[in-house]
Parts: C-alpha cells; sequence; structure tokens
C-alpha cells in the first residue's frame, strides 16, 4: 500500500528535523526527495551519527547532509539525477 504524504507536511518535517530553515528550500527538498532524507537521517542517528548541519543547493538539487560521529565528520549528498 502506498501512502501519499502531503508535501507541506514533508517540508514541515523536512525544517524540523533537518534544520532548513529557508520555507522554500524545505519545500523543494520535499517535493524531490519526498521521505527518502528523513528516513536517512533516522537510520544514520540509530547508527549513532548527529546531524550538524544540512544544506540545499539550489541549482544542482541537492541536499547536503552534514553528520557527525565521534571525532569523524562526513557529508552525504543526496541529488536528483
Amino acid at each position: 500500500m502506498v501512502v501519499n504524504v502531503d508535501v507541506f507536511e514533508l517540508a514541515k518535517r523536512y525544517h524540523k528535523e533537518l534544520g532548513i530553515k529557508e520555507p522554500s528550500f524545505a519545500t523543494l527538498s520535499a517535493e524531490i526527495f519526498g521521505e527518502l532524507a528523513l528516513q536517512i537521517v533516522d537510520y544514520l542517528k540509530s547508527e549513532g551519527y548527529m546531524l550538524k548541519d544540512t544544506r540545499f543547493i539550489d541549482y544542482e538539487k541537492s541536499l547536503v547532509l552534514e553528520l557527525i560521529k565521534a571525532d569523524k565528520s562526513f557529508e552525504l549528498v543526496l541529488r536528483k539525477l
């Protein structure tokens, strides 16, 4: 069964859970990635990673997740092809 989630509800979650402050970027991220980024971050948090920052690169339609685990930093880039 496929459940369609309202894009504006997803945008609110992108704002709250991923820290995307600009409403238009949160909405665009939600339109492009759906629940994918939220699910990825939930999984990474369960594995001990902490979300440090998030930024949306408009022209590349990419969402960059900055993560920390112990003393190491990582960037995870989600890009729609």
